[in-house]
């Protein structure tokens, strides 16, 4: 009887062990639920705005909140209505850093941008130019001052732009539907080297910034422009720092020679010699070799008399071993 419950309680206790790990991860983990974790809706609400119908397939969408008056200008197609989505591809953005751009024809310019009700002006390829108001928002300083339009040849021109983040240019190209395909500002003043010509902004970050270029064939002379002045009373973002002229390095002078040091003749101690040396005796040297063949005799000695001694100690010992014997 007892061995059987000793049985059934072992059983009980291996059981209880192999189930107390399941069970306390049980506890340790809620439950979830695959289908109530569901990811994040997006939020478009950085980019709602009032959408109109420009004309060419495009939309504007129209908005002035806290980032300001802004255009986004998205390709809906034709066949848009009032209604649709127009959260799609966006062409361009209009604001107050860049109130002008074109696309697919139209002329695009943010009117009154800095004022509390700035105006969207598209102006057709015929010339036909409508007005859409944007949201009431706040006015602000206004610093911008463009587009100042410069031909730079081989067929392209240049828009120049100022406003409180500092110049800007806008490159274009005949024949390719009034879309910009460069810009220049103070982060990137200069097309890279594999563009075929050259377009920078000289002293981007100073009060009188300067646009250069030089393209390919026809006259190869270097064009500059300067950029319109800053408005009175403009407050530009960024503290100007002029580029400094740069100075050629002074060659130091050569080192100069120190002069010769003049022997002592005054002030030095004389040793006056004592002993046999002052009666004029000559003492004899002793060399490096007479030292080490002087410790090597002393050492060689002390060794044959310890010898010598534990060998009369052993003779001694040998000898009362006999006598005893005897």
């Amino acid at each position: 009887m007892r061995t059987a419950l000793r049985t059934s309680a072992v059983t009980v206790a291996l059981a209880g062990a192999m189930l107390l790990p399941a069970a306390g991860a049980a506890f340790a983990a809620p439950a979830t639920n695959p289908q109530s974790a569901s990811a994040p809706a997006s939020d478009n609400s950085r980019y709602e705005g009032e959408p109109v119908y420009i004309g060419e397939g495009l939309v504007a969408v129209l908005r002035n909140k806290a980032e300001g008056p802004e255009a986004w200008i998205r390709e809906v197609g034709p066949q848009w209505k009032p209604g649709d989505d127009y959260m799609v591809r966006v062409v361009t953005k209009l604001d107050r850093t860049l109130p002008h751009d074109r696309a697919k024809g139209l002329d695009l310019e943010l009117t009154k941008a800095a004022s509390a009700r700035p105006v969207l002006v598209v102006t057709a390829a015929d010339g036909s130019a409508k007005s859409y108001p944007l949201p009431a928002g706040e006015a602000s300083t206004d610093c911008r001052v463009g587009p100042v339009g410069q031909e730079i040849g081989a067929g392209m021109s240049a828009e120049l732009y100022l406003s409180e983040l500092g110049p800007k240019v806008l490159l274009f190209e005949a024949g390719d539907g009034g879309r910009s395909f460069a810009q220049l500002d103070r982060t990137h003043p200069s097309l890279p080297e594999s563009a075929g010509f050259v377009a920078r902004i000289v002293n981007p970050s100073g009060a009188k910034p300067v646009f250069e270029w030089k393209t390919q064939g026809g006259n190869d002379t270097v064009g500059r422009v300067a950029f319109p002045a800053f408005p009175k009373g403009c407050k530009p973002s960024y503290a100007f720092t002029d580029d400094k002229p740069v100075t050629k390095p002074t060659t130091p002078a050569p080192a100069s020679t120190p002069a010769p040091v003049k022997p002592q003749t005054a002030g030095q101690t004389s040793v006056v010699p004592k002993g046999p040396v002052a009666a004029g005796a000559e003492l004899p040297v002793e060399t490096a070799a007479d030292t080490v063949d002087t410790v090597d005799t002393a050492t060689m000695t002390a060794g044959a008399a310890l010898i010598a001694a534990f060998g009369a100690l052993a003779a001694s010992v040998v000898l009362r071993r006999r006598t005893t014997r005897g």
